[in-house]
């Protein structure tokens, strides 16, 4: 299966780049920092990480809900828990594939169902970019990077209220070569959108998404306090970790690897971290918080039925 090849060609890459980085590191830091790890914070870390899902899944409800869209709670949770296996694609496009779940097994509109995946995706853009903003504010970082996120936000917020501006985007979109196969009603498609980014939804929306960077990075501040680091607080770690996950989303590399982790260590070593330990630090956060959410993931994908459904398909 097309799918899974991809996936295993991406689990490949994580493992050598990883492994690049474990050999760049001192041997000795390694088993000092792997010897001293608390293991009694790990339940903590998991927990963290397990419960930045939950505003996550509100948020999912909620636009689905505000679509008219009804599916049982189950399957809503397993296509939403199985998000994170589809992150692991340039960009984070292979998140459509809910879509392709939910049309397959509920027989749902692919033009209501897709405008939801990417207005999900561009709320925790916008609470990724606002907890950012906070954290380079604590870290009295450059201006300039103040000013380029606020932009961001603003151009985000035009695209999103002004009608003819985000009617021509989505119209370009559509009429993509890789959207047109899957978006058959343009105006249902439109209207959704609409729906999805009123005043209200996107209030909601946005404040349930800064939560879930503020837990996710509260599992990430844990993780160095396991280690016994602990130069970085939490609003640091906050900025380090939400502006490293936008770095690598935007490199279009699949699940940002490499990039991510080198940004996080890069970041942690201006702060006072050693490289080696920076470096270690970097695999360990992306385990405990982004890995660990894509076995999640996987065990999740098995209830939606999408196997079967490739298998079909074959």
């Amino acid at each position: 299966m097309k799918l899974e090849h991809g996936l295993i060609l991406v689990f490949v890459a994580t493992i050598a780049i990883y492994a690049t980085f474990l050999l760049i590191s001192d041997f000795d830091i390694i088993s000092e920092k792997i010897s001293n790890f608390k293991i009694n914070y790990l339940p903590l870390i998991l927990l963290l990480t397990s419960a930045s899902w939950i505003p996550l899944f509100i948020k999912w409800h909620i636009l689905l809900k505000n679509s008219e869209i009804e599916i049982p709670l189950r399957k809503s949770i397993a296509v939403f828990l199985s998000g994170p296996v589809f992150e692991v694609t340039p960009g984070h496009i292979g998140v459509l594939m809910k879509s392709q779940i939910l049309k397959t097994g509920s027989n749902i509109s692919r033009a209501k169902t897709i405008p939801i995946v990417l207005v999900e995706k561009l709320y925790d853009l916008i609470g990724a970019i606002l907890a950012s903003i906070i954290g380079i504010i604590v870290l009295g970082l450059e201006l300039e990077l103040i000013i380029i996120a606020i932009s961001g936000l603003a151009v985000i917020f035009f695209f999103m209220n002004y009608k003819p501006a985000s009617e021509i985007f989505f119209k370009r979109i559509t009429k993509t070569k890789f959207f047109s196969k899957y978006v058959d009603n343009i105006s249902e498609f439109y209207e959704t959108i609409q729906k999805s980014t009123n005043v209200k939804i996107t209030t909601m929306c946005v404040l349930l998404s800064l939560t879930y960077w503020f837990i996710i990075s509260a599992a990430a501040y844990y993780t160095l306090i396991a280690f016994g680091v602990d130069v970085l607080n939490y609003l640091q770690i906050t900025a380090i970790y939400t502006t490293s996950i936008l770095l690598g989303a935007i490199s279009f590399i699949p699940a940002g690897i490499g990039v991510t982790e080198g940004t996080i260590a890069g970041l942690f070593t201006l702060n006072g971290v050693s490289i080696s330990t920076a470096l270690i630090l970097s695999i360990l956060v992306r385990i405990l918080t982004f890995w660990y959410s894509v076995g999640v993931g996987f065990i999740a994908l098995k209830f939606t039925g999408a196997f079967s459904f490739n298998k079909n398909s074959e």
